[in-house]
Order: C-alpha cells, then structure tokens, then sequence
C-alpha cells in the first residue's frame, strides 16, 4: 500500500496487475481497473472508463534533490541528513575549501550508498560528523560557508 499526494489530497492506494499494462489499482477501497502506460522519465499515462491522466511519480529523495537544485544556495549553509543511516566515510575536513558539487560525505540508508554534496563553493567551517556515526533525519553534519 503506497501513500499518494495529488492536489494536497491523501489517499491510501494499492494495486494487482491484470496484464501487460492493465491494473486493477484500489484506491479507498475501491477497486478500478485501469490501463497504465509508461511515457517518459517519471512520467505515466493512465486511462480510466474513458478518462485520461497524465502522472509524475516522484519518489521522496528525487523530490528532495529536486528541491534543492531549484533553490539557490547562499551563505552559510549546514549540511543535514536527510535520512536516518550510517555515515561510510568523511571527505573533507574543517577549514577545507570546496566547491558545489564536490562530495563531502557518504551516507548509507537502505543499504544504499548516498554521496552528499556541496550546494556552494565555499568552506567547510564545522565537521560534525565521523565515519561509523548514525545520523538521524535533520541531524547537523557539516557548515560550508560561502567565500
């Protein structure tokens, strides 16, 4: 059962496959077959008694990604995990400049192995983290502050 989002609306949903690109997709309990055909990166048609939708489904760390690329970074910005995990190892170190991109750590959540990288060029002011820490989501992990 996945938790949906459309239109600031919830909606508990699950799904059978019927056949190639036909589902019987229950949404509040209720059943509806629906054809469901894939268009582009993200991007899906779904057909239903003759009606038409065209769905982005976004998981929750490309929506995150997504959203700090379209915010410009300024000033001092502190680095926060986003997921709970386990920090692999530590690339830089207090008083190392950086620039934005350059990988700072990497974070293992869900047995996946999660680079997080600079937003800005700048400095690393504060590192508090090391290599073996848990981090909890929000925990602060570093500063890097703006030239």
């Amino acid at each position: 059962t996945w938790g949906i989002n459309a239109e600031y609306m919830g909606y508990d949903v699950d799904y059978n496959v019927g056949g190639d690109s036909i589902y019987s997709v229950i949404l509040n309990n209720k059943s509806h077959g629906v054809q469901i055909s894939p268009v582009g990166n993200d991007l899906y048609e779904v057909k239903n008694k003759g009606d038409f939708f065209q769905v982005q489904v976004i998981d929750e760390l490309k929506k995150m990604r997504q959203s700090r690329v379209r915010t410009a970074a300024a000033g001092r910005q502190v680095i926060t995990a986003q997921m709970p995990g386990v920090i692999l190892k530590v690339n830089v170190k207090a008083g190392q400049e950086v620039t934005a991109g350059t990988p700072l750590c990497v974070l293992v959540a869900m047995k996946m192995e999660n680079e997080i990288r600079s937003p800005i060029d700048g400095v690393v002011k504060e590192v508090f983290i090391t290599g073996g820490d848990k981090v909890a989501v929000g925990d602060k992990m570093m500063v890097v502050e703006k030239c």
